[in-house]
């Protein structure tokens, strides 16, 4: 008579069994296993180069005052007309079109422009968006003064970096969402020779939802290069990035979210930022906070009908002395 272990199973051998089989937790486990061979594939080319890489500038700005608001930490967050920036894996989630606008400045001489527009298209959602950080007129004078005591103005200096993006997202089931962000990338220095460059780069994204958690992933710039009129090329070291966002009924709506993201190369630290934002439906207003970074932000929104209103405060060091207040425009149709 055989013994009976191994004829049946005990209750808790069974449970587990039923949840490595489960289809939400299969998928959960390519998707990490797909980007961990991803973020290996471009750790190891760059490796090889041995480039260091620097960071595409116009990119670094961020776009949306609601994702800015709550500390970039947005993933992991469904807002589709901001998904081709933030993560083209959520593109496909909204059920209407939607465009958005701002306009910043980032110092006294530097504008940053945001545009994006996103609907239905092709068995999922297309996104189109343009990002534009200018330095306009910069006067360059001579270091010492003339008889006249007055400084010469010798060359007027003006630069323009600007990247267009076209996304497309797809909802593969209930759970799991992809997609894609490729971006071309121009910069202008004016009267610079070889101050001219062009390039490219490919975000792709995932976003997996469970309920009220949703759990977001994209590696920024997987591939990319961008070439200036002198014949260098740059190339930044893509970054992985991992976020969470968890839903609840607290009054009325309330949105935690938590992003980690880790540049795909050694002797890099981990960058932490988090969000959260409190809604209320009945009145369309919203109030959010944040961290990024040692940089703190807060914002609010409010919607009416089919226009939204959303307001950031946003510290960024690294790009203005002065933290900077940001204002989106969204139209929903």
């Amino acid at each position: 008579m055989k013994n009976s272990k191994y004829e049946t199973l005990n209750t808790k051998q069974c449970r587990m069994i039923n949840i490595r089989n489960s289809k939400p937790f299969r998928i959960l486990v390519v998707m990490i296993l797909n980007l961990f061979s991803i973020s290996i594939l471009g750790f190891s080319a760059y490796a090889q180069t041995g480039q260091a890489g620097t960071d595409f500038s116009i990119l670094n700005a961020g776009v949306g005052a609601r994702a800015l608001g709550m500390g970039s930490a947005f993933t992991a967050v469904e807002s589709a007309v901001d998904s081709p920036y933030w993560n083209p894996g959520a593109l496909d989630l909204i059920t209407s079109s939607e465009i958005t606008t701002m306009q910043t400045k980032l110092s006294s001489d530097a504008d940053h422009y945001y545009v994006s527009y996103v609907q239905k298209a092709f068995g999922g959602t297309i996104g189109v968006s343009w990002i534009q950080v200018g330095l306009g007129n910069v006067i360059q004078t001579s270091s010492e003064v003339d008889d006249h005591n007055e400084v010469q103005n010798l060359n007027i200096f003006s630069y323009y970096s600007n990247a267009y993006l076209l996304s497309y997202g797809k909802e593969i089931n209930d759970k799991l969402s992809m997609g894609m962000t490729a971006k071309y990338l121009t910069s202008d220095m004016f009267g610079q020779l070889g101050g001219q460059a062009s390039g490219y780069s490919l975000t792709p994204g995932a976003v997996l939802r469970f309920n009220q958690l949703t759990l977001g992933a994209k590696i920024e710039d997987i591939i990319n290069s961008q070439t200036w009129g002198t014949g260098t090329t740059e190339k930044v070291i893509p970054k992985a990035r991992v976020g969470i966002a968890v839903n609840n009924s607290l009054f009325g709506g309330s949105l935690f979210s938590l992003d980690i993201s880790q540049m795909i190369r050694s002797n890099y630290s981990p960058e932490l930022s988090a969000g959260y934002e409190l809604s209320d439906k009945k009145s369309g207003l919203a109030f959010r906070v944040g961290y990024n970074e040692g940089n703190f932000t807060a914002g609010a929104g409010f919607s009416i009908l089919h226009a939204k209103v959303d307001y950031a405060y946003v510290q960024q060091r690294e790009l203005s002395k002065n933290n900077v207040q940001r204002i989106s425009l969204s139209g929903i149709w």
